[in-house]
């Protein structure tokens, strides 16, 4: 059985965790600093958000460089310091991989606007669409996550790129072979580093339809975790496409036989969907696919007996033992603190963090929960 079966995931955002010289940003150094108080407290595996070279525009989640780090946060000795202590106390490190898109800061993405250094076709470019002699304002309708036109135009190019996020994030172009191997080489940079695994940012939107077939009609106005179709389209062709599921399965096949231990690394993935969806990209035993997804469900959570007795039957019932093994997460940098949400109520608090520390999967708990944090003002 993996060890990723049974650890407890604390994640931390660097910029806000601790900062070791007084210039008011979280650093790595800081994070050093707290590894004998994080295996104190029982964790086992770090996860760090993103800690790579970016101009910050959606908190690192833009990156420009996959294998530089961000002058805020350290340098590279600082984040090798920090792999090394994490190991020396029997604990294991993931970073976070934004694998689907860049920054428009990444070189790669400036060399596209401009064709050159063989990065033409890098990103997701298309020609406007031309109707009644009018140049149209996208290619097709594909909307981003976020309900906009997910096309953004270039003016020097005099084409639009495709954004799944805001417009500053163009979107890799995965049917490039050439893209897929120079991610899968980042990938490889950082295992070479001893990283143990990747938890894989919006990982479900990775391919799109090749042909540019325009998203079908629906009466969805709102998405939610389980069903990601809405503002008003079927995003068949965006969202949780089939090649995506077969890349799923061919990055696991990568990162194991990769790895100097087989089968020691491992995969986590930010993947929306009905359980069914998350299955198919997990896989099993005989197919597998990422090792981990999360049950983004029980970020919604009601406080309510039935409410939780209906979602560990849920669990139960679509992920059993052993090939599916649910992530349990309340709170992670996208949301509001459980604390916050439960109003302060710390008996109401620490039953929820009873409940995600012993139910049958992987807790992942979001750094100051452990001591009642709630929302601060910046």
């Amino acid at each position: 059985m993996g060890w990723w079966r049974e650890t407890t995931i604390y994640q931390i955002y660097p910029r806000s965790f601790c900062d070791s010289n007084g210039d008011g940003i979280g650093d790595i150094p800081g994070i050093v600093s707290k590894l004998d108080y994080l295996k104190d407290l029982g964790v086992e595996t770090l996860w760090l958000s993103p800690i790579f070279d970016s101009p910050q525009e959606d908190h690192g989640y833009d990156i420009s460089d996959y294998t530089s780090i961000n002058p805020e946060y350290g340098t590279m000795e600082d984040v090798e310091e920090l792999i090394d202590g994490v190991h020396e106390r029997d604990m294991k490190i993931v970073f976070d991989m934004v694998m689907n898109h860049t920054s428009d800061q990444h070189q790669w993405f400036k060399d596209s606007i401009l064709r050159r250094n063989g990065k033409d076709d890098w990103y997701i470019w298309q020609d406007n669409q031309t109707i009644g002699g009018c140049i149209s304002t996208a290619p097709n309708n594909w909307r981003s996550m976020l309900g906009n036109n997910g096309w953004v135009y270039n003016e020097h190019r005099k084409q639009s790129y495709f954004a799944s996020f805001l417009p500053f994030q163009p979107d890799l172009n995965y049917r490039n072979p050439e893209v897929k191997n120079a991610m899968l080489n980042v990938v490889k940079f950082w295992m070479d580093k001893r990283v143990d695994g990747f938890r894989l940012d919006i990982f479900n939107v990775i391919y799109k339809d090749p042909g540019f077939g325009h998203n079908p009609f629906t009466w969805r106005l709102i998405p939610s975790h389980e069903e990601v179709n809405g503002f008003f389209q079927n995003k068949k062709n965006t969202v949780n496409h089939p090649d995506t599921i077969a890349f799923a399965k061919e990055l696991r096949n990568f990162v194991d036989n990769e790895s100097s231990v087989q089968k020691h690394r491992f995969l986590l993935g930010e993947v929306m969907g009905k359980p069914d969806m998350l299955k198919a990209f997990m896989g099993d035993s005989l197919d597998p696919g990422l090792n981990l997804v999360f049950m983004f469900e029980t970020l919604d959570f009601d406080f309510k007996a039935k409410y939780f007795d209906r979602l560990i039957r849920k669990f139960e019932d679509h992920y059993p033992s052993p090939d599916y093994t649910p992530v349990i997460v309340f709170s992670n940098h996208d949301i509001r603190r459980m604390v916050y949400r439960l109003n302060g109520h710390m008996a109401k608090v620490k039953v929820v963090a009873t409940l995600q520390m012993t139910l049958r999967g992987v807790p992942c708990i979001y750094y100051g929960e452990e001591i009642g944090m709630t929302e601060g003002n910046i």
